[in-house]
């Protein structure tokens, strides 16, 4: 897919109530997240130049967490092929990759299945990868 005319994406940086909230009202889920997407296109019906993407909201604190917990640091390393300790991971990094995994379900990417969620990681590593060559 390839996007043209800069579309916009709202994106709120919030902390674990806040996001607890917002997970309630629209999933139904009453606890905090890391990141929650909220596309302004339905995936089958994407329009060819949208003027605006969606909304992402991220915890910060919830993003702390996980630098301190190295998931996502571990995983991405993993799939670079390389150790963890040679890929410095701090809170922007994190955010930054909240943001990619954000990003991709505003386009009509999902993990709900194991090829789906395959497909999701592969473009997470790309798009990653672009970000910090």
């Amino acid at each position: 897919m390839e996007l043209r005319d800069d579309p916009t994406i709202s994106i709120l940086l919030t902390d674990d109530e806040t996001i607890r909230e917002i997970n309630g009202e629209w999933r139904g889920i009453d606890e905090a997240t890391d990141v929650l997407s909220f596309p302004a296109h339905p995936a089958d019906d994407f329009p060819e130049s949208p003027d605006h993407l969606g909304d992402i909201v991220i915890s910060l604190p919830y993003a702390q967490r996980l630098v301190e917990a190295q998931d996502h640091h571990h995983r991405i390393a993993a799939q670079l092929g390389i150790k963890p300790e040679a890929l410095q991971w701090s809170l922007e990094d994190e955010v930054s990759f909240l943001f990619v995994h954000g990003l991709l379900h505003l386009v009509g990417y999902d993990h709900g299945s194991p090829e789906e969620e395959s497909q999701m990681r592969t473009m997470e590593r790309r798009l990653w990868q672009q970000m910090t060559d």
